[in-house]
């Protein structure tokens, strides 16, 4: 998985030698939804947890005909969210503080479908995967106890892919959406979804969804 990935990126330079290619540098808003479907007997039960996101890269988008083109990007985004008691990939208890922490690449490669509102302003549809891999992931557990007047604090880290973790660090999402482009200025947004099982637990099922809106720059 991490070499088809690597691949990719590659495959994603490649498109900077084409005299035909438009870069663009986007960053943006990527809030993520994880969903969690727990099976013991006849009885599921799902759950949500939130999480905020935030993502920054380039792509390079290769004109196949005058309105239709191929886009190809790579973009780290890092994901966090802080709470007490519930936690994601962790179980504490109700008063412990958590911050969970991800940071990933992701490779879109996007089909794309333009439509001319003048000389300087194109309104594009797009949708295709994006390959996904998470290159770092930790809960932060700060526990605090009171005895006899006096409280004890303490602080633990739960690396989130370590060998003897249950979750997966590769997905592969669906993504769709619309851009809006005014001389070299862009905007966009769309909906993402994620196929793939991130929980290796026979019984248990995560999968990622959220939606995004971002800003580029076209050069």
């Amino acid at each position: 998985m991490k070499k088809a990935l690597i691949i990719l990126a590659v495959a994603t330079m490649f498109f900077v030698g084409k005299s035909n290619a438009q870069v663009s540098f986007n960053f943006g808003y990527a809030p993520e939804t994880l969903t969690t479907k727990t099976t013991a007997g006849n009885t599921t039960t799902t759950t949500t947890s939130e999480m905020n996101g935030f993502f920054a890269g380039v792509n390079y988008n290769y004109g196949l005909s005058d309105a239709f083109g191929v886009s190809v990007g790579l973009q780290a985004r890092y994901n966090t969210k802080t709470s007490t008691g519930s936690a994601n990939f962790v179980v504490v208890s109700g008063n412990d503080k958590t911050t969970t922490t991800q940071i990933l690449l992701d490779v879109p490669v996007l089909l794309n479908y333009g439509l001319e509102l003048g000389s300087n302003a194109k309104l594009s549809a797009f949708a295709g995967p994006t390959f996904s891999y998470a290159v770092y992931g930790n809960t932060h557990v700060t526990a605090s106890a009171t005895i006899l007047g006096t409280t004890t604090t303490t602080e633990t880290d739960y690396a989130m892919y370590d060998d003897n973790s249950n979750y997966e660090r590769f997905d592969i999402g669906a993504a769709i959406g619309l851009q809006f482009q005014y001389s070299d200025f862009r905007l966009f947004g769309g909906y993402r979804v994620g196929l793939l099982d991130q929980n290796k637990n026979d019984n248990v099922k995560t999968t990622a969804s959220g939606i995004f809106v971002g800003v580029g720059y076209a050069l």
